[in-house]
Parts: structure tokens; sequence; C-alpha cells
């Protein structure tokens, strides 16, 4: 199982990381390799989603439980179905002075031994550029 963690500082309040990365339904919008994405459920505190990822000739589509915690404001994720034998994430936003931190965790290991050679090398790159993503909407939301 691999884990890749990091963290970022950027300008935007909690709150608005928090309802970015909750904004599930509109990811394929701005998230490289998100090529569909759907909120299935919906309550105050959890979401089941489907994302399809897609690169060159990679298709796969997964379903998610997500999480929301109030404190701190964190979003939590682990697969219910998909090609992962094991896939969890989390957020966890932290207010400062000048905005707020975030922190993202991923654990993963692909069920699929190609998929597992394909993308493991390369997946903190893929991590780097979705973290990204997110700080890119937010500047296309919020302003800089």
């Amino acid at each position: 199982m691999q884990t890749i963690k990091l963290t970022r500082q950027n300008p935007y309040t909690a709150q608005q990381m928090f309802e970015l990365i909750t904004d599930v339904d509109r990811y394929d919008a701005f998230i490289p390799y998100c090529t569909a994405a759907r909120v299935r459920e919906r309550s105050e505190s959890e979401m089941l989603a489907d994302l399809a990822i897609g690169y060159k000739m990679l298709r796969e589509t997964y379903t998610s439980r997500i999480v929301l915690g109030d404190a701190p404001l964190s979003v939590t994720v682990h697969q219910a179905k998909g090609p992962f034998r094991h896939l969890y994430n989390k957020w966890v936003f932290e207010e400062t002075a000048d905005g707020c931190d975030v922190h993202f965790e991923l654990q993963f290991e692909f069920a699929v031994p190609l998929l597992r050679r394909i993308i493991e090398p390369i997946m903190n790159r893929v991590v780097d550029r979705f973290v990204a993503a997110f700080e890119e909407r937010a500047i296309d939301i919020y302003g800089e």
C-alpha cells in the first residue's frame, strides 16, 4: 500500500476550501483525469458518489463514501466499489492567521496488477496535480 501526505497553505478560509472539496458534482469540470462525477446520495454528514477517471486508454469508475466532519472541518473518503484493494483519503482544513492549511492524506493500493504497475510510479505527480486543481479552482471562484 502506498501513502502520500502533503500540507498546503492558502489564503482562503477553511470553510471555503471545505466547500470546494465537497462540491463533488463539479469535479469533472476541473480535476485532471476526472471524466464524470455524480453524487448519488447526500445527507448533512455523508455522501455516496460515483467518479469516472480516464487517462489515455485507461478508464475506471469507482464509488466512494464521503464523510463530512466539522470539528475540525474535514472530508474522509473510502472506496465503496471500484478498482482499488484499498482507497482512503482525508482532507483536514485548519484555520491560520493568513487563511488555512490544507492537510491531505491518500492511502491506496490497486487491486488490478496492470493499474498498479502503470499508475503507482507516477502517483505523487498525479496527487500534486489533483491538489493544484483545487487551488486553481479556489482562485477561479474566490479570486486571488
